[in-house]
């Protein structure tokens, strides 16, 4: 295989907030970026776009569908997508349908031949976890390990790949969370020896909520592989956050002393992605250094019929005032008819599914305006911009009055620790 060219370029900096831009092969990607999750295959055939209900409508926007887009670019949205090999078997699909689906890569389908954007190929470790170690179709049972793994990411076609992990949960035992990181860093050197099958990035995950948890990660890794972590993987994916996601306190730390880890260990020149997190939590983390982000929440809101407001809010979708939005989807009128269910013939995944095109476009945008305030490195200004993001969410301002004070720009002299 002809050897992928990787890169990670920092181009800008806002305190401990970066601005870079990620290139694999002939695809670049701006960071910090979001990857929506994306379900590929949801039981279906080709012509219907594999299914997938309010998935389907997602991938006709990804698509450029005329019959959702209209003949308008929506392509900003899905600059990079995250999908998961545990994915394919969300629908309880047969065996022969799995194979069918693994024979040509996503953009070897029609379908998805113009997707021009980058595929982030996760290995699928919690669900497979969580369901014994394998993955359970209608008339098969399939157990998992890090070659199989490998293989059927490989058979996406994905720009950007991960090993197979074992995430730790905030219930176990130390000995079970040692083990864990063990299997984990005993797939990732599985995964080094199989680099050069790759055509693209590389990246590792490790685990943990505090210094010491993610000291034990890189410790573990480091004494399996062969070669020096930089020479192996081209970034870094911490996991095992998901359970926390909404407690702030702990997602600050765990991506600051992650950080710390990697500048510790020079590391600091890879990109750092966080898995599973997205909406509220991003502008901290993204102040302490994350680089990029995965999450299907866009996806999940709107499921429940929740339209954003902001980064921090929702309200039920008819209870939503489409003219105080600026984006695209609410400044459309096909899309507000259909968010407002006044068509004809409207399935739910035609309603819901504008409506998640919202939602991600919020998370989007966010990003955007974040990534223009880094470039312009400006600490002041971001400060700022947190302060702003956060004046009406009470749960958040004591973090971010933190994070300003002792490692941006000091309200005061000596630490308030109270930051009411």
């Amino acid at each position: 295989m002809t050897e992928s060219m990787v890169s990670f370029d920092i181009v800008a900096e806002a305190g401990e907030a970066r601005r870079g831009q990620l290139q694999i092969n002939d695809r670049t990607l701006e960071t910090p970026h979001l990857f929506p999750v994306i379900n590929f295959y949801g039981g279906g055939n080709e012509g219907a776009l594999f299914g997938g209900g309010v998935h389907r409508t997602v991938k006709e926007f990804l698509a450029h569908d005329k019959e959702v887009t209209a003949g308008k670019d929506y392509s900003d949205l899905f600059h990079g997508v995250m999908t998961s090999i545990a994915s394919l078997t969300d629908y309880g699909i047969r065996e022969k349908k799995l194979d069918w689906y693994l024979d040509n890569e996503v953009r070897e389908w029609d379908c998805f031949s113009d997707y021009d954007g980058m595929i982030f190929a996760d290995s699928g470790g919690y669900k497979i976890l969580k369901h014994g170690g394998g993955l359970e179709g209608e008339d098969f049972e399939k157990d998992i390990d890090q070659d199989k793994a490998l293989d059927m990411q490989l058979d996406l076609g994905p720009d950007i790949l991960v090993n197979l992990d074992h995430p730790i949960h905030p219930d176990d035992e130390f000995e079970e969370r040692i083990e864990k990181m063990e299997q984990t860093a005993a797939n990732a050197a599985r995964f080094a020896e199989r680099r050069d099958e790759v055509d693209g990035a590389c990246y590792l995950t490790v685990h943990g909520y505090y210094e010491a948890m993610l000291e034990r990660s890189f410790d573990l890794v480091e004494d399996e592989l062969a070669v020096p972590i930089p020479e192996a993987f081209d970034g870094i994916a911490l996991g095992s956050l998901v359970p926390r996601k909404d407690n702030v306190e702990v997602l600050v730390e765990a991506v600051s002393d992650c950080k710390r880890e990697m500048q510790q260990r020079g590391y600091d020149d890879l990109p750092l992605h966080v898995f599973g997190i997205s909406g509220k939590a991003m502008p901290l983390l993204v102040a302490v250094g994350a680089d990029s982000f995965d999450s299907a929440s866009y996806l999940h809101q709107a499921i429940n019929g929740k339209y954003s407001v902001n980064l921090f809010e929702t309200v039920p979708v008819d209870e939503a005032d489409f003219d105080a939005c600026d984006c695209r989807i609410c400044n459309d009128d096909f899309h507000r008819a259909r968010m407002r269910n006044e068509m004809d013939d409207l399935y739910q995944k035609d309603i819901l599914g504008s409506v998640a095109a919202h939602n991600l476009a919020i998370q989007q945008r966010e990003l955007r305006q974040y990534r223009q305030l880094i470039a312009e490195s400006d600490q002041e200004q971001v400060a700022e911009y947190l302060e702003e993001a956060v004046k009406d969410q009470k749960g958040f301002r004591k973090f971010v009055y933190q994070l300003i004070n002792e490692r941006m720009n000091p309200y005061f002299e000596e630490t308030d620790t109270t930051y009411a």
